[in-house]
């Protein structure tokens, strides 16, 4: 038959000493003892345990923050170097630019901005394009978690990254594209001329 103080340790319910006759509590033993820590937010709690006294509702969905968290970091990395798909478009326009120049439209310095400028702004464009959604992921996941304390400090971490590499995509990007970085080329004007 077990004793009145493992049922209430069974069922989950405390109870205080002063209601247990004096020799069950005496031949409890000290580890079987349920202790709490003054603090819900102290270490002894178990994070994995979600029913655990201390741990907040709502933790168990941090991997859908963390994951747009990575997200708005890649795509602010990838704002700053470029993507496979930048290089493609750009590449694509640098052939429509000499073909058409091949077909003799038009003077140099034209051609030289359907060759150089118009594939140097589309790739321009393409990283502002992945800058812009690194900022609006990235600002997502921090306007959804500034409510949340209990939230992970990473996650927050990589959703500002990812905004602050969106920033820098975006500033270089218009850089590119308003030729403020570097000046397109120029076709020196003809000595006789």
């Amino acid at each position: 038959m077990a004793t009145e103080s493992t049922k209430t340790k069974q069922s989950g319910a405390e109870k205080s000493l002063a209601d247990d006759p004096a020799d069950e509590a005496v031949s409890e033993p000290a580890d079987q003892l349920v202790t709490e820590p003054a603090d819900p937010q102290d270490a002894a709690y178990d994070e994995r345990d979600p029913d655990a006294p201390g741990t907040a509702p709502g933790r168990r969905g941090d991997w859908k923050g963390g994951a747009f968290a990575v997200v708005s970091a890649g795509l602010g990395l990838a704002s700053l170097t470029g993507t496979s798909f930048s290089d493609m478009l750009r590449e694509r326009k640098a052939l429509i630019g000499q073909i058409n120049g091949a077909q003799g439209g038009g003077s140099a310095a034209d051609q030289v901005n359907a060759v150089y400028g118009a594939p140097w702004h589309t790739a321009a464009v393409v990283n502002g394009i992945f800058a812009v959604l690194a900022l609006v992921v990235g600002g997502l996941v921090l306007a959804t978690l500034s409510g949340r304390p209990w939230a992970r400090g990473w996650v927050k971490a990589v959703a500002l990254g990812g905004v602050v590499l969106g920033l820098l995509g975006l500033v270089v990007a218009g850089g590119m594209y308003f030729d403020l970085l570097a000046a397109q080329p120029e076709v020196p004007s003809s000595p006789g001329g």
